[in-house]
């Protein structure tokens, strides 16, 4: 039977977390984006071959353990995601510092540029 491949496939994926939480600490854009690459097509590999397995095999208490174990760690990888993202947001802001934004946004009829002929609407009573 197949289910020792399950077995090896979350091998694979605990090993491919741990990559990419290593990529993700040491800041490195190449592994980071590598890593994630790799754990997403394990993640596909995993549930496609679970799915030609019977579901009786493969749940047993150990891999559920194993699932859980991960989807638990999962939450914290994406908040460290997002915490990169901010930092990397934050610098770039400041080397390249963004103009303000006008308090007056939109088409106001004072402070603009002079408009063309024929482009004032008149009212009529």
């Amino acid at each position: 039977m197949s289910l020792p491949l399950v077995d090896q496939q979350l091998d694979r994926i605990e090993q491919q977390f741990t990559a990419l939480s290593v990529a993700l600490r040491d800041g490195s854009v190449q592994s980071l984006q590598a890593s994630a690459e790799r754990l997403q097509q394990l993640a596909v590999e995993l549930r496609q071959l679970v799915d030609t397995l019977p579901r009786a095999g493969v749940l047993q208490p150990r891999r559920a353990a194993r699932l859980k174990a991960l989807a638990a760690k999962l939450p914290m990888l994406r908040e460290n995601l997002l915490r990169r993202s901010a930092y990397v947001n934050r610098a770039l802001e400041t080397l390249v510092p963004t103009p303000p934004k006008s308090t007056y946004a939109g088409r106001a009829t004072y402070g603009n540029v002079a408009r063309q002929s024929g482009e004032f609407k008149t009212v009529s009573a």
